[in-house]
């Protein structure tokens, strides 16, 4: 039996959809660049009105005096309508407790200011610690994230199903100059987890220096599904 011109017509048409296809997911993880990533996409589009996001925070140091205290906490987040329909006014509660730090509202966000949170309390505590300019240790991340960042797919865990996201890692100091006077903490590594599916989009975050049994730093937060 000769096979009919219609079958053949289909199996043409299905091997350049299969291509098509093909391109197209190629297209999707086109890589990202880094800052656009992390600052610029409307990370809160996908959340709801009155939901709370919870991120566990940690920092771990060899030497409290040397590179600041060691403790864990949460950052809580309770978002409210915006003035558009995917922004949001975001109420912060920057830790608890004794811990506990003045932060916002955040109003008509479209990003996720966790991120912002994060990087300003992890700057401030590395300004006091060595006694420099914050500007100094933001510029030096900033430029990391423009400059020298690599960004690589990733999959990232989430309520017994696998997300897929991104990974932007950088070492903003690595080649600093004054770098001898940062007692190891040059060495520090950035790592940025990111998720289209996750409420927020932010999935992790963590800076880590290396030490010879345990590291001099270990800082970070990560998401929690559920708000405590």
């Amino acid at each position: 039996m000769k096979p009919s011109r219609h079958l053949g017509l289909s199996l043409a048409a299905a091997a350049w959809l299969a291509w098509g296809l093909a391109g197209l997911a190629q297209a999707a993880m086109a890589t990202p660049d880094a800052a656009t990533l992390l600052f610029e996409e409307p990370q809160l589009g996908k959340t709801t009105v009155n939901q709370v996001l919870t991120y566990a925070y940690h920092r771990k140091s060899a030497d409290d005096k040397r590179y600041g205290a060691s403790f864990e906490d949460i950052i809580r987040l309770t978002l409210e309508q915006g003035d558009g329909p995917q922004t949001r006014t975001v109420r912060v509660q920057l830790f608890s407790g004794s811990n506990r730090r003045a932060a916002g509202p955040f109003e008509n966000m479209s990003g996720n200011p966790v991120l912002s949170l994060f990087l300003e309390h992890h700057i401030g505590i590395l300004a006091q610690v060595y006694g420099a300019n914050p500007r100094y240790f933001k510029t030096a991340i900033r430029l990391a994230l423009r400059d020298k960042a690599e960004v690589t797919p990733a999959e990232i865990p989430f309520e017994n199903r696998i997300l897929q996201g991104w990974r932007v890692s950088i070492e903003p100091f690595s080649s600093d100059p004054d770098k001898a006077r940062m007692n190891g903490l040059d060495t520090l590594r950035y790592e940025f987890l990111v998720a289209k599916d996750l409420p927020g989009e932010i999935a992790n975050i963590e800076v880590k220096a290396p030490g010879k049994t345990s590291p001099l730093l270990d800082e970070g937060i990560s998401y929690e599904a559920k708000s405590n």
